[in-house]
């Protein structure tokens, strides 16, 4: 298996991005690294255009005109210029460590009809301030990012879906290249969460199976400008996850596996009746009741459908009819 194509989104990563090519390119299995440079401020395209004439199996390629776009749009230019039958993501601040695709080369030589293989990836943290930003977004979870079972591929998805089993990076991520045909591209407008999105549709179609779920294939470096840890309101964190299971809404919508569509509005529709955004006394007040059900009324402008949904409208009967219609 050596036959990956390697894409770097890159977007003020003057300081990562070449330890993170190097590290891709470290691999026997990198056919190729595609540096994807989406109109950055800083050093950024210099350092990229320098690795590019430095090694030969470094392409550069950029959006019409150099602006930005942002990571899904990069992503997906990357993916469209790839040219080998496997694709890897790693994003330009992290690093691949060494045999990064041992146990993923395994599993797809033994498993034939495999689409997919997702590993652990872990995490190293720049310094202290770093650390406290990180903490301060919410976003600190566990060092190892991984599934943390086995799940038959046939699970996967409502196992993504529902939770409590973990999840996986992109970083610890490959898909055969031909599944774009299948799902199409990331949907760009997504700021955040569109890798995430990616994979739903991803594991709906086709098996992934696990790798090395125990031990890291690449590590992600949490620093001062992560975007996911940028300091961002309970509102922003909501609207943001909130499109994404829109996103993901439409496309399971528009297919005809019926247990799929019914997996995904039910995720839809507890997501958006269960966030709140004040404290834990006003969450389960009037006032977190008034704003759920806001929230889920809104959601018949982009989804009227769902007034034929009974999970719907579960939230607006009496509690004690709720808990009965729940058991």
């Amino acid at each position: 298996m050596k036959n990956i194509s390697i894409i770097i989104p890159v977007f003020n990563a003057a300081s990562f991005v070449a330890q993170a090519a190097e590290s891709a390119l470290a691999q026997p299995e990198t056919a190729e690294v595609i540096l994807v440079e989406d109109g950055s401020p800083d050093d950024s395209l210099q350092i990229c255009l320098e690795l590019a004439e430095k090694y030969e199996k470094v392409r550069l390629l950029q959006h019409p005109g150099g602006v930005n776009k942002g990571a899904g749009a990069s992503r997906n230019l990357g993916m469209q210029n790839a040219r080998y039958d496997f694709i890897s993501f790693l994003d330009a601040d992290d690093f691949f460590l060494p045999g990064r695709f041992t146990v993923t080369s395994k599993v797809f030589e033994n498993n034939l009809d495999c689409g997919g293989v997702y590993e652990a990836i872990g995490t190293v943290v720049e310094d202290e301030l770093a650390h406290n930003r990180w903490k301060s977004s919410g976003e600190m979870g566990q060092h190892l990012i991984t599934i943390t079972k086995v799940v038959p591929p046939g699970e996967l998805l409502e196992r993504l879906v529902l939770g409590g089993v973990g999840y996986f990076s992109p970083d610890g991520f490959v898909f055969r290249s031909n599944l774009i045909k299948k799902v199409g591209l990331m949907d760009e407008e997504l700021k955040l969460h569109q890798d995430n999105e990616f994979i739903f549709r991803l594991a709906a179609v086709t098996d992934l199976l696990p790798g090395n779920l125990a031990e890291p294939v690449a590590m992600r470096r949490v620093h001062q400008h992560n975007r996911i840890t940028a300091p961002r309101s309970k509102l922003q964190i909501y609207q943001d996850r909130l499109k994404m299971w829109k996103s993901s809404y439409r496309w399971f919508r528009s297919r005809s596996n019926r247990e799929q569509k019914k997996l995904i509005s039910k995720a839809l529709i507890s997501y958006c009746k269960s966030y709140g955004f004040g404290n834990d006394s006003e969450c389960n007040g009037r006032k977190f009741e008034v704003e759920r059900r806001v929230r889920l009324l809104r959601l018949l402008i982009d989804f009227p459908e769902l007034l034929f949904n009974k999970k719907y409208w579960v939230p607006f009967l009496p509690l004690r009819l709720q808990k009965r219609l729940n058991q």
